[in-house]
């Protein structure tokens, strides 16, 4: 009793100077550590240490960087200093993007962890071997990167894959057409492998004969084995070309845990397609609802008198008549308000988009310059000169989309139409669809 009333009252105490900071410490250490006394009377000290939300892709970014650290770089704090060094000075960068880079060393990290850390370490804790890894690794997304640089996209995406699905959709619909009867029918898989063969998806699997399964398994594994080695040997310089143990383990982590394992037996699934595309969904339905404007909130502008039916609401002691006339001539009135509007932006987008054609350059001449580009490199590395670019018109993402739509079955007056509009536009008198004509550009 005493000792309780010598002890000063809690407001007389001297407070700390400053907080205790907390480098190094746990998340555990932290929630148990007791926070010191505030005064109330104190306002510095509420304005000098705001609190700041922590927002979940900051803590997301966090853990993904002490993974990488953990993993790819265990020594980066043998310096002893207290902050350390960023990653971008630890690690070769993989990209142009360092955000793209962190999402990939992650992905490395990973793979070296469960594929490499799990033999490598019990022979030997360096880290050179990893190095390499990682090396060969970056080596191989930049030149990646370089390469896709110079693609033509309009033709990959608009053209090149529109030409393989619409391939795809056919033969599906050939193969699914049997006209035989059930005993004399071939299985609709068979007959699709037999229009579109391919070295590793022969033989088809049959479940009934279990050699069949087995080696179309070994067709698939070495098939990707040599995707994978033709790429090294594009991508990787020749001095590491000639490393054969480390071009032998990225070739084997890229075809079986990559190719294999994640694209082929996760990714290509329909459960991991379907599962993609409703997250995807409802991500843009949240953002969707959760924008409300003041149009969206229905204001009642009515008094209590007019809601409860004891005073006519506005308008409703004009006659029948003048009502129905009034409405009729605004409804005419909006209409052609519309209608003007409309055709308006119409004019004004065939207008601008024709000078907007006739400033941009022709693709021809940006052919051109890739050609001669090739032209100066040396030998060894030259790359054939592209042909003369395509007329957009001509892409296959047409026909794809007449197929997916199937006219030339349910209209073929109209395929017919639009093929021979297509034809006029690209070789007519005017050839205003041709390579570097006014609806080309």
């Amino acid at each position: 009793m005493t000792q309780a009333s010598s002890r000063p009252p809690p407001n007389l105490q001297p407070r700390p100077k400053a907080f205790p900071t907390f480098s190094n410490t746990s998340l555990a250490a932290i929630s148990t550590a007791t926070p010191p006394h505030i005064s109330r009377s104190s306002s510095r000290s509420r304005h000098s240490s705001p609190a700041r939300p922590v927002r979940l892709s900051d803590a997301s970014e966090k853990a993904t960087a002490a993974l990488v650290r953990r993993v790819l770089c265990p020594h980066s704090h043998a310096s002893g200093t207290t902050e350390p060094r960023p990653l971008d000075e630890l690690l070769p960068p993989l990209t142009s993007s360092n955000d793209v880079d962190l999402q990939l060393y992650a992905i490395i990290a990973i793979v070296v962890k469960d594929l490499v850390h799990s033999w490598y370490g019990k022979i030997t804790p360096d880290q050179g071997f990893v190095e390499e890894v990682v090396k060969i690794v970056a080596h191989c997304t930049r030149a990646l990167e370089g390469r896709l640089r110079h693609v033509d996209l309009e033709s990959l995406f608009f053209d090149e894959i529109p030409n393989l699905v619409e391939g795809h959709i056919t033969t599906y619909r050939v193969s699914h057409q049997g006209r035989n009867p059930p005993p004399l029918s071939t299985d609709p898989r068979i007959v699709y492998h037999n229009l579109n063969p391919h070295p590793a998806l022969s033989p088809v699997p049959n479940p009934a004969v279990a050699s069949t399964v087995s080696e179309q398994r070994d067709h698939e594994a070495e098939y990707r084995q040599l995707l994978v080695q033709g790429a090294l040997a594009v991508l990787l310089p020749t001095e590491d070309l000639e490393n054969t143990c480390l071009r032998t383990l990225v070739a084997d982590v890229i075809a079986e845990s990559i190719l294999g394992n994640a694209i082929g037996g996760k990714v290509c699934e329909g459960y991991f397609i379907w599962g993609s595309i409703s997250k995807l969904v409802d991500v843009v339905k949240a953002r969707v609802e959760s924008k409300t404007t003041g149009e969206e909130i229905e204001v009642d502008t009515r008094s209590r008198l007019e809601k409860f039916g004891l005073l006519a609401e506005k308008g409703k002691d004009r006659g029948p008549n003048e009502q129905n006339g009034r409405s009729t001539f605004l409804s005419i009135f909006w209409r052609i308000l519309q209608y003007g509007y409309l055709t308006f932006i119409t004019i004004r987008f065939v207008i601008v988009g024709l000078i907007a054609a006739s400033s941009e350059p022709m693709r021809s001449s940006t052919t051109s310059k890739i050609s001669n580009t090739a032209e100066m490199l040396p030998m060894e590395k030259t790359i054939e000169p592209p042909c003369q670019p395509y007329p957009i018109l001509g892409f296959r993402i047409f026909p794809l989309i007449s197929s997916l739509l199937d006219l030339s079955s349910r209209m073929p007056w109209l395929s017919g139409s639009l093929a021979l509009l297509q034809h006029h536009l690209i070789h007519g008198p005017f050839q205003a669809g041709a390579t570097d004509g006014i609806l080309d550009q």
